[in-house]
């Protein structure tokens, strides 16, 4: 009988110890998803800081035929550049709470934001699958009796 305690603690001690160390073992691996996850927000900031460049020089490029159009241009291509240089200082945890914040104050707006996601992917799904190259299901089924009774 003392046997059978010795082994069962001799148990709870080993599963103590494999518990600690899966918790740490996925402790590293949320720190380094963590990690990936904020240089992909620095390489997205600085993608959107490239798009802001290259609407600054389309904005100087249309100066002179379009100058209304031009600061307009040049009006977003400031915004962007601010929203890339705040982006850079977050982190995805950062940006995570404020969407979570965001969703919770404004839930209307992100489920029409959402609605309309959904509704512009299927216009999307829609129109690539009925295109030029595309064949309607009817079409193809009297296309095959067509060829049956002809290859007959």
């Amino acid at each position: 009988m003392p046997n059978q305690n010795f082994n069962q603690g001799s148990v709870r001690a080993t599963g103590g110890r494999t518990t600690r160390k899966e918790g740490e073992e996925a402790s590293r691996m949320t720190s380094q998803v963590q990690g990936l996850l904020d240089q992909q927000v620095v390489k997205g900031a600085k993608t959107v800081s490239n798009i802001a460049s290259s609407a600054r020089r389309a904005a100087n490029e249309l100066e002179t035929d379009a100058p209304q159009l031009a600061g307009l241009v040049r009006g977003m291509a400031d915004r962007l550049q601010d929203y890339s240089r705040d982006l850079e200082d977050q982190s995805v945890t950062d940006i995570y709470r404020a969407a979570s914040v965001f969703t919770r104050q404004r839930p209307a707006i992100v489920f029409g934001l959402g609605a309309l996601a959904g509704f512009l992917a299927l216009r999307t799904f829609k129109s690539s699958s009925s295109g030029p190259g595309a064949v309607r299901s009817g079409q193809r089924v009297n296309d095959m009796i067509g060829e049956a009774s002809h290859g007959s």
